[in-house]
């Protein structure tokens, strides 16, 4: 009996198709995509996570931003914002931004690096299907391109007061984000099944 799967944006039921790698199936009834094979979904994947994780650490460690009003020079990074908001009275907007821009992000790459390292070298690890059901609900949490929206209206606002200059850590944030973006792009599901099949 073949496989079925459903469109997961009108819910129009197809056979699983059988594609090559780097093929796309769409749904014949909206268009969105159905199916899709990396061309090399472990690798690809592995990469992209350890870009990430390099990425979340240096956009952590250095300066954010450096902001000069008054005569007075200060830098900032994403942890300083963060303790700011919860110094300024702001609990709630402080936990939300440490989770959707640290640790939600952290927790969706180290969960990921947990499952594709040990199956590119060839080994399941214990826990596979709770790993990788762990870090697909952590994607809709790490909303690194929310906080770069507000981050660019806080910066027009505060332009108008002093002089603003990004810092390293700015270009590894934007770095990260493009990094997430691609692997969610290159992750591949089925592939990792696949291989955890395979291996079993």
């Amino acid at each position: 009996m073949a496989d079925i799967i459903a469109c997961e944006f009108c819910d129009l039921l197809h056979t699983a198709p059988v594609l090559s790698p780097g093929g796309i199936a769409y749904c014949s009834r909206c268009r969105g995509i159905v199916a899709k094979a990396s061309r090399s979904p472990i690798e690809g994947t592995l990469a992209l996570a350890l870009t990430a994780a390099v990425l979340l650490v240096l956009a952590n460690v250095f300066p954010f931003l450096r902001m000069s009003l008054e005569g007075q020079v200060s830098e900032n990074t994403i942890a300083s914002g963060v303790v700011g908001l919860w110094n300024g009275g702001q609990p709630i907007l402080a936990v939300l931004i440490l989770f959707t821009t640290i640790l939600a992000p952290a927790l969706r790459v180290v969960s990921l690096l947990y499952v594709v390292a040990p199956l590119w070298a060839g080994r399941v690890p214990p826990g596979v299907a709770r790993a990788l059901r762990f870090q697909e609900g952590l994607v809709s949490w790490a909303m690194l391109d929310v906080y770069m929206l507000a981050l660019l209206v806080t910066l027009v606002k505060l332009s108008q007061l002093g002089s603003l200059q990004f810092e390293t850590g700015a270009y590894c944030f934007v770095a990260l984000f493009i990094a997430l973006t691609l692997l969610g792009l290159v992750y591949d599901r089925e592939a990792l099944w696949e291989r955890v099949e395979e291996l079993r």
